[in-house]
């Protein structure tokens, strides 16, 4: 959420997420819980770290946005003293102001890469939505015949907002109660964030159909079988070069070459993307340094836990429509108490979501993609001597200034298979050896590092001053 990624997620919370992600798909719902409500405290507690830490400070403008807290409406307020009152939102009449679950949905929005590419909308209040069918044209020359008129009458469709609902639990220590309105918006809205999250991005993914959205994995074109919506085929993707995608991917975006196609987006799983995405689209630039993201098509690489390893889901994300609303009402559940300071609420939202184009979305196997490796060093120094700019694995030009008469050149490379090659002033120079520089000179230091027929280069100029 903005002014909160720093300050409350850690290393941690990510594993913890991981596991709600895993009990997501896999259905088990008493892990999901188990994991919601260990989140809950390493917020909670991050949150009670922040909110002493600024107790003798004043809460100015600045302060509120790092610490992620927001300046609360009068409804808002008033409805967080209720709670605090009440001791908790069981016994609370108010309804939830709806200017909360706005700013979740912009916040989901905003910080999600996934949502951020599709058609997200907050449906808060809407019940219908209406939405172009996969062959809807917008206009026609000449009169409106009543074939026409039928054809424009069937271009458009309603989609029910309102169809599915999206439960989220909401697991409250007693002790956010004590920290005042502010701090108690910041717990609520992180939670409602991160829960709400996982479970939207897992729908628009893996998302069947039965009870949910109809996720972009799955072929509206295929039967359906015991209402859930059928998995696309799986075309096999080996290589991310101009050839490959422009025939595996761009092609069949133009539906046969009925639509033009912009961008794109490739939604993978993160292992993947750092062990076969990330290499193929990292290039080193002739300044020494590498520029990531580097694609021969217009496309935005995306990350998310939802979808499975091995897999990749492609497609345009303007045509996928995701609405989600909420009832704005927080009540106690009865299933789910895990602790005697702390009290599980339920909270509903609705919404649906699908492919508006089934044509608009492709699965990949990405299982035989290449893994290429980025050749780096792991360690790189001269003996004594300050490298300029500190060293950085990812930065392969450096200088240093000494009035040694040598110094020790010692390269290790990250990959063990690796090997290193040191050639000093054009002539070779074993590794892990001292050099005589040229006095009052330049000196060349490059370094190659070798696998099978790939290499990488660092360069060093060593300026000599006689002391």
């Amino acid at each position: 959420m903005p002014g909160m990624k720093n300050v409350d997620l850690d290393k941690e919370e990510v594993e913890i997420k991981n596991e709600m992600s895993e009990a997501l798909k896999e259905g088990e719902t008493e892990a999901f819980i188990e994991a919601q409500a260990e989140l809950a405290r390493k917020i909670a507690n991050n949150i009670k770290e922040d909110f002493e830490a600024v107790q003798d400070a004043e809460l100015t403008k600045k302060v509120r946005q790092e610490r992620g807290l927001n300046t609360l409406t009068a409804e808002e307020r008033d409805f967080y003293n209720e709670v605090i009152a009440e001791t908790g939102f069981e016994d609370v009449e108010t309804l939830v102001p709806s200017t909360v679950f706005e700013r979740v949905f912009e916040d989901l929005e905003e910080d999600h890469e996934l949502l951020n590419a599709i058609d997200f909308v907050n449906t808060t209040g809407v019940t219908e939505w209406i939405s172009r069918n996969e062959d809807a044209t917008a206009a026609w020359w000449g009169k409106l015949t009543d074939a026409i008129e039928k054809e424009l009458s069937t271009s458009f469709e309603k989609i029910e907002v309102d169809q599915y609902k999206l439960s989220a639990y909401l697991p409250v220590p007693k002790s956010m109660l004590d920290l005042g309105p502010e701090w108690l918006d910041r717990f609520v809205r992180t939670m409602l964030f991160e829960s709400m999250a996982l479970a939207i991005e897992d729908s628009i993914i893996n998302g069947t159909g039965n009870k949910e959205p109809i996720g972009m994995t799955k072929d509206l074109d295929k039967a359906v079988v015991d209402n859930e919506y059928q998995d696309r085929d799986k075309k096999e993707i080996t290589a991310l070069n101009p050839t490959t995608l422009g025939k595996k991917v761009m092609s069949p975006l133009t539906n046969d070459g009925k639509q033009k196609v912009g961008q794109v987006m490739m939604v993978v799983n993160p292992l993947d993307y750092w062990e076969r995405i990330f290499p193929q689209t990292t290039v080193l630039t002739d300044q020494g340094t590498y520029v990531g993201g580097v694609l021969p098509i217009p496309a935005d690489v995306i990350r998310s836990t939802a979808v499975s390893k091995g897999e990749m889901v492609v497609g345009i994300g303007g045509d996928y429509f995701m609405g989600v609303g909420a009832e704005r009402r927080i009540d106690s559940s009865e299933y789910y108490r895990f602790l005697e300071d702390e009290v599980t609420y339920l909270t509903k939202m609705y919404g649906n979501g699908l492919p508006l184009d089934n044509a608009s979305f492709l699965l990949f196997d990405i299982t035989n993609m290449e893994k290429v490796d980025i050749l780096e060093l792991a360690d790189l120094d001269l003996g004594t001597l300050t490298l300029d700019p500190t060293f950085d694995p990812s930065n392969h030009i450096y200088t240093a200034d000494t009035s040694d008469a040598s110094n020790n050149i010692n390269a290790v490379p990250k990959d063990t298979d690796a090997t290193v090659s040191i050639f000093v002033n054009g002539s070779p120079h074993e590794n892990d050896t001292a050099y005589s520089w040229n006095t009052d000179a330049d000196n060349n230091v490059v370094i190659y590092v070798i696998k099978a027929d790939k290499a990488e280069k660092y360069e060093i100029t060593v300026t000599h001053t006689t002391a």
